[in-house]
């Protein structure tokens, strides 16, 4: 058919090439008609019936774009179209009875008039709001004192209209009554017919001045508390409910200002959070209040101001980051006291913002930002909080005044995006090259109190808790590695599994590390992660922990299922903390060298690093097995650790580690001319051993990359020929 209309299309070009272009009778009665870019040309002559007539059309550049030809009807009347051209100028020629006629017409197609009438994003401007594109019902609530918002809704096309309170912008301020504010928001698609509308429910805080002892009844719906000057021992009951082992509420937008000696303390607790607390815990919390300085001692500090908020002996945890100003501070340094010890405040966050607070504030845990002369403290617990200046004490025992805010602590450091090592605080981090797109700084505090922390009686702390912080938002963009010092005094490792786990602070679990290695001479252990967050050593008893992978939860009827949960049993490899094996996956070859190690329990005194694996998670591993000539890089420098290794790479390094002599032998298969020179011996030798068997269409594919159920089974192999 294509050589059909290629023939077609160079005998018109011939024909047409010997009709004069100056021709302009009106025999054809040309008539084009254009309907958006769709273009059909028709016309009619009596004396035309049956007869044969040819179209052609060109650009402005006389550039053939189409050709067609049709059989005139009975009556003359001939139609040819529609075609489908792009915007621009056109000349179309009919011809094949007299002379040809021409012509002109031009294409301008109008871009199809959309139908998105979504929002791309909602915001306003004194309460967070978490936008979702399926969601079209809103609810925020603000403090009493905040008269006026400013609510901005953007189109997901630029091209909609958007009319808030049917008021044709973007962008609208909105004043507001105590109580109920209802805003619409519709959007409007480029169509003018697709509609979309929005509603968002602004409840503005009812006001309330407290008075000396009450107990004010917090429901559902948001306030706002003063708490005069003359006023003290002010507290507010909620509702709450047992859960387990403890009491929870849900908690309504709480503003409170207290004006104090200090000047005027806020607080504020935003909607919907949830609170936690023993089960002894009867609903009270108690409003700041200004302590003497004499109520808290720092060793190495002088203190400036106590703000005591919460319950004395009470632990309130928050799953939200509850903001607390420390008027007239901003130049102190600020801690919180806990069953009597006063812990330093060192963490920081970019912003004073609630949504920058929630993500970077771990289960907890406190960060602190100067706002103007203020301390503005985000934690998400409730004590007695200290801000004070930091004192340098002389030989004589007697103290000087230090900077607050110069130096960096200690427990701090940078990290540029390069990646690198840093030690802080005992805590060791290593950041691969490519895991940053620009420098960070980070901070290490042991956790002092642990006593909020979750409890699993399957596993036993035996380091200290290490809250680790960097002042920029998102995980990173490989795997970091986390090393930590444990007391290697409280574990047996005859019956016990050792590995760093971290927090999760929206599900109070502690959830094991990827990529574990423990060093039982110097009492470390490491683990590979994308983010920072608190960090632990943690034992459990090797019987009660996934005994025979039987917790995993993808290798049920896999082929490879009882290699699997053979090799797993004999700790050489792992599963993920989901609990999922994922056997299909390929594997890379720092992970196939750690399995191999840990399997063949190999070791050697002196180790080689490349300069890609100097801050890897495996370059223990690998430069246990480079030591003995199990491998070897792609050059003296590079390894490669994070490529998948190949079926061929597999074969000579578990030949090499397994130490198993040579077979001359040919690979008979059909793509065994594919297989690398370096690698025949070994690949051969490998298949004579069965470690490595080839496919159903009698390839082995060298080239091709290992899955992780490929290595279990060839692991297994080679350690049964061993016995």
């Amino acid at each position: 058919m294509k050589n059909k209309l290629l023939g077609l299309l160079l005998t018109l070009t011939l024909v047409f090439a010997l009709i004069p272009v100056y021709a302009n009778a009106d025999n054809y009665q040309v008539v084009v008609s254009v309907n958006s870019n769709q273009v059909t040309v028709t016309g009619g002559n009596a004396s035309y019936a049956g007869k044969a007539l040819t179209l052609r059309v060109v650009d402005s550049y006389s550039r053939n774009i189409l050709a067609d030809q049709v059989k005139a009807a009975a009556n003359g009347k001939y139609s040819f179209g529609p075609y489908t051209l792009e915007n621009g100028n056109y000349t179309a020629w009919v011809g094949g009875m007299d002379v040809a006629e021409s012509k002109a017409f031009s294409v301008s197609q109008s871009p199809a008039e959309g139908t998105n009438a979504n929002l791309k994003s909602l915001q306003l401007s004194s309460a967070p709001i978490e936008f979702s594109a399926d969601q079209t019902d809103y609810t925020a609530s603000v403090a009493n004192r905040v008269s006026r918002v400013t609510v901005t809704a953007n189109a997901d096309d630029v091209q909609a209209i958007v009319r808030i309170n049917n008021e044709e912008m973007a962008t609208k301020d909105i004043d507001l009554k105590e109580g109920v504010n209802a805003v619409s928001i519709e959007v409007t698609a480029q169509d003018g017919v697709t509609k979309k509308k929005y509603n968002l429910t602004i409840k503005r805080a009812i006001a309330i001045t407290a008075a000396s002892g009450e107990a004010i009844q917090v429901s559902t719906e948001p306030v706002s508390i003063t708490v005069p000057s003359d006023a003290s021992n002010v507290s507010i009951k909620v509702e709450a409910s047992t859960v387990g082992s403890t009491k929870q509420a849900l908690l309504p937008l709480i503003d409170v200002q207290a004006v104090t000696s200090l000047g005027a303390v806020d607080v504020s607790i935003p909607q919907g959070t949830q609170i936690t607390a023993p089960d002894s815990w009867d609903g009270t919390i108690k409003l700041p209040e200004v302590l003497s300085n004499s109520s808290v001692s720092i060793s190495d500090g002088s203190v400036s101001a106590v703000i005591e908020v919460g319950l004395p002996d009470v632990t309130l945890t928050f799953d939200k980051a509850v903001r607390l100003l420390l008027p007239n501070q901003g130049d102190k340094s600020v801690g919180y006291v806990r069953n009597g010890a006063f812990t330093p405040i060192t963490g920081s966050i970019s912003e004073d913002s609630q949504t920058v607070a929630n993500r970077t504030i771990t289960a907890g845990g406190d960060a602190k930002i100067k706002v103007g002369s203020d301390l503005v403290v985000w934690t998400k617990h409730f004590t007695k909080f200290a801000s004070y200046t930091p004192v340098t004490r002389n030989d004589n025992g007697s103290s000087g005044s230090g900077s607050s805010g110069g130096g960096t602590p200690s427990n701090a450091g940078t990290m540029t995006a390069e990646g690198g090592t840093l030690t802080l605080n005992g805590a060791k981090i290593d950041v691969p090259a490519g895991a940053l797109a620009n420098s960070i700084k980070v901070s290490v505090d042991k956790v002092s109190d642990t006593s909020m922390l979750p409890v699993d009686l399957s596993l036993k702390l035996i380091s200290g808790v290490y809250e680790i912080i960097k002042d920029q938002e998102g995980d990173f963009n490989k795997s970091v590695v986390i090393t930590l010092p444990f007391d290697k005094t409280a574990v047996d490792f005859t019956k016990s599994l050792v590995g760093v786990y971290w927090l999760n602070e929206q599900t109070h679990t502690w959830v094991q590390l990827d990529d574990l290695q423990v060093d039982q001479v110097n009492a470390t252990a490491s683990g590979s992660v994308k983010h920072f967050t608190k960090f632990a050593v943690l034992a459990s008893d090797k019987k009660a922990v996934n005994p025979a992978g039987t917790s995993l939860i993808d290798i049920k009827g896999h082929w490879a299922e009882a290699n699997i949960r053979e090799l797993v049993k004999q700790g050489a490899i792992n599963g993920y903390s989901d609990n999922s094996f994922k056997p299909d996956n390929k594997i890379t070859r720092a992970e196939f060298v750690t399995v191999i190690v840990k399997a063949l329990n190999l070791k050697a005194q002196d180790g080689k690093s490349f300069e890609d694996t100097s801050t890897h998670w495996a370059k223990g591993a690998i430069a246990i097995a480079a030591a003995l000539g199990v491998v070897n890089g792609y050059t003296e420098q590079s390894f490669g650790p994070d490529d998948f290794i190949t079926r061929e790479q597999m074969a000579a390094i578990i030949i090499r580690a397994a130490q198993m002599d040579p077979i001359a032998k040919n690979i008979d298969f059909s793509d065994s001319s594919s297989v690398s020179d370096w690698a025949r011996s070994a690949f051969a030798t490998a298949i004579a051993k069965d470690l490595v068997n080839g496919y159903e269409d009698h390839t082995v594919k060298p080239q091709a990359n290992t899955t992780r159920a490929e290595a279990v089974t060839v692991i297994l192999r080679a350690l049964a020929l061993k016995k």
